[in-house]
């Protein structure tokens, strides 16, 4: 049972821990445009599933480091998906003004 519990918390950190260099890029950078939201989002929901799951074990006695690790990669997860939603649009690189002139039809 040991044993589990070291497992489960040692991959629960290095899954966490192998998206914080996505995050810090993409606040130092400013901009998200490496990141995809598709695979993104189903990372989300499938950890926020797992979440429902094992908040109820936790609640039981069971299963709290899996609760616990889970919940830290729903914050980093998170954290990404906002950063996408109200970073610099992917459309438009870092460093580009978006006060351009704007060109007549008429001319």
């Amino acid at each position: 049972m040991v044993f589990m519990v070291i497992c489960q918390v040692l991959g629960g950190t290095f899954i966490a821990i192998s998206w914080i260099p996505q995050v810090l890029q993409a606040i130092k950078g400013k901009t998200a445009h490496q990141v995809d939201l598709k695979p993104l989002s189903l990372l989300f929901v499938g950890t926020l599933l797992v979440e429902f799951y094992s908040a109820f074990l936790a609640l039981q006695g069971e299963a709290v480091t899996l609760f616990v690790t889970n919940t830290i990669q729903l914050i980093v997860v998170t954290i990404l998906i906002s950063i996408v939603f109200w970073a610099v649009p992917a459309d438009q690189p870092a460093g580009v003004s978006t006060k351009e002139k704007r060109i007549s039809r008429t001319s």
